[in-house]
This record gives C-alpha cells, structure tokens and sequence, in this order.
C-alpha cells in the first residue's frame, strides 16, 4: 500500500470514530421524559417524581419534604414538591386554609362576652304596664230614709195628678238614697224641676239642689222620674218644681 492510500484510511477512521464520540455526548446530554424542562401531560402528576402521597409515617416538616414549597390536593390526598424554577410561580394557588374549629357542644347559653339579645327587626320595646287604679266600692245598702214632698209650684198651667204621681215614686226615691250611701245626716233636702207637655210625662228632668245625699242617689232619683207618666196638663208645657225632704229612721 502507498503512503498516500494509507494517510487517507486513517482519516476516513479517525474521522468515523469522532462521530460516534459526538453522538455518545449527544445523546447523555439530552433530558430525561418528565424531566425539568419538559412539559408533563394532563394527569401526570403520579408519574411526576416530586409528586408523592405522604405516608402514614410521614413526620418531617414540609421545608424538609419540599425545600421549594410544595402544591397539595387535600381531596385526592397527596402532596406535589414543587421545582425551583416554580417556587414564585404566579398560577400556584394559595395555601389551604385551616378550618374553623366548632364551638363547644356541651357549652348552654351565650359565650360570656355576648351581649343582650338584640330586639327583632320592626319591633318596638314594650311599654311599662300602668296598673288600673282600683274600683271604688259600693257601699252597702241601708234602711231607706222617710221621703215627703212639699205641695208642687207650677208655671204655665196646672197638671192635676201631679201630686198622685208623686206619691206613687216615693218608696223608689228612698231606695235610690239607700243603695248610695244613704243620707250623711239625720235630714236632707231635693228639689227637682221638669216639664210635662201634651203628651204627659216629665220632660227635662233636673236636680236643681240636693243637700244631704251623695250624687249618685240624686242621679238615680232623676233618672226615677224621667218619661214617667205624670198625667195631661191644663197648657203645653207646663213647668213643675217640687221640694223633697229626706228623714232616717229610727232602729
């Protein structure tokens, strides 16, 4: 073999063992499948090596775990190491929350800073209640006093059976003094006036004086003798006035 021959052999060799060096280097350089650098597909996260649930005897710290921060899944369990390019990534989540814990169930009553309950919405406070001031009693019925009646004046005409009229409400006019609070002394006095027209009954009955008895008898004894039958008149009207006089009996 020429020397020219053999000078072209060996590098056509060395030309074909540098290649194959260059392909080796090549190939040790390039990352690994779900390596960093790489983008995982959807539901990846088992086959992630940094991604793993934490075992039952898991009692490190998570810095220690996870030195860049970690991305957990409370719902699924388990808990993503995260990579140092992706610590201070903006699309992590926040941390999860820790929940509330419940109040004590066997506690009754409001805690103790609570204040007073709170009125219900539209409702307005009650008002103290103001009691009734008491009913006066009546007082008990008595003897009925003696009632007479002195001769009647009239204006205006006569009525001729006023005077029968009269005799016939005298027992009701002392049971009216005897069922409220009798005479306040041994005699009193009632004069009464009213007006009797065509028809014949006292009209406008009025107590002109009373002496001796409370309101309410003199009341009564003019309610007695309102409308009351009194007999025909000799004019239309005819004004009547009569004197009472009140006595106690004797026991």
């Amino acid at each position: 073999m020429r020397v020219g021959e053999h000078r072209f052999w060996f590098r056509a060799v060395s030309a074909a063992l540098v290649g194959l060096i260059s392909m080796g280097a090549c190939g040790a350089a390039m990352p690994e499948s779900g390596g960093e650098g790489t983008a995982l597909p959807a539901g990846a996260d088992e086959a992630d090596p940094l991604a793993k649930k934490p075992g039952p005897n898991a009692g490190t710290a998570e810095g220690e775990r996870c030195p860049h921060g970690a991305l957990e899944d409370p719902h699924r369990g388990f808990v993503r190491c995260l990579r140092p390019e992706e610590r201070d990534a903006g699309w992590l989540p926040p941390p999860p929350q820790a929940e509330p814990q419940p109040p004590d169930a066997g506690v009754e009553g409001p805690p103790p800073d609570a204040g007073p309950p709170a009125n219900d919405a539209g409702a307005s406070p009650s008002a103290p209640q103001v009691a009734a001031p008491p009913k006066e009693e009546k007082p008990a019925p008595g003897p009925p006093p003696l009632v007479a009646f002195t001769t009647p004046k009239f204006e205006g005409g006569e009525v001729p059976r006023a005077e029968k009229f009269l005799n016939g409400v005298l027992e009701g006019m002392g049971k009216c003094v005897a069922d409220n609070g009798g005479l306040k002394s041994d005699k009193g006095t009632l004069k009464i006036t009213f007006l009797v027209r065509a028809r014949g009954r006292a009209e406008g009955v009025e107590v002109a004086s009373a002496k001796g008895i409370g309101a309410d008898a003199a009341n009564c004894i003019r309610l007695l003798l309102k409308n009351r039958a009194v007999g025909a008149p000799s004019a239309d009207p005819v004004g009547v006035t009569v004197t009472f006089t009140l006595e106690k009996t004797k026991p």
